[in-house]
């Protein structure tokens, strides 16, 4: 079946954020709550996730939440273009899909704030025609809320949602479209249970999805 537009998570998916995030992480929690800090290695799963959701994890503090999340993005901004890079062939493949007339949008679980930088850093912002935030939404993925508002974006009902995570799998399913999970995901094992519809070995493969 051939599909009228994609949709991409961001990290993990076009960008190769892995080891910012993973490091970002660890020096928040390390600032705040040092004595539970843990490997670097050991926070895979909060990748995906909202900052929010996983500092729940050493706080029911809401104000400590709210701290952390500052801090989070400040390390971050200071950081991320010493550790981010693209996946092989992401560019290339969002040329080609504008070349097609193919409307894309990224969704993300990050705040626009957050969000933006990287995407023009590297021309993503360029070739593609939505970018659904955090703050867009009061419900994140899984929740189909963000899935829902990139095709009114587009116009577009028949998508599929490109993914390395869970929820862009489930918001995808949720919401009544088409799945693909990309193969570099470090959560590939749990993406595998989830039942996609498509495997993405190479990010030109969504140019198949498409014709």
């Amino acid at each position: 079946m051939a599909y009228e537009a994609i949709l991409f998570d961001l990290d993990g998916t076009l960008v190769d954020s892995n080891q910012l995030i993973l490091e970002t992480f660890r020096q928040t929690v390390d600032r705040h709550f040092p004595e539970k800090t843990k490997p670097t290695t050991h926070m895979v799963d909060y990748i995906g996730p909202p900052l929010k959701e996983s500092f729940r994890d050493f706080t029911d503090d809401p104000m400590m939440i709210e701290t952390m999340i500052d801090t989070y993005r400040e390390v971050y901004q200071t950081i991320e273009f010493d550790y981010i890079r693209l996946f092989p062939n992401v560019i290339e493949t969002l040329q080609t899909l504008k070349k097609l007339n193919v409307p894309v949008a990224v969704v993300t679980t990050k705040f626009r704030e957050s969000a933006w930088p990287s995407m023009h850093r590297f021309g993503i912002d360029q070739l593609t025609d939505a970018l659904i935030t955090l703050d867009d939404v009061t419900r994140h993925k899984p929740h189909p809320e963000p899935v829902h508002k990139a095709l009114k974006a587009l116009k577009k009902t028949n998508a599929v949602m490109v993914g390395d995570n869970l929820s862009d799998i489930q918001a995808g399913k949720r919401a009544g479209i088409a799945t693909a999970a990309v193969s570099w995901s470090i959560h590939k094992d749990k993406l595998k249970q989830e039942k996609p519809d498509h495997w993405i070995n190479d990010m030109t493969d969504v140019i198949r999805l498409i014709k």
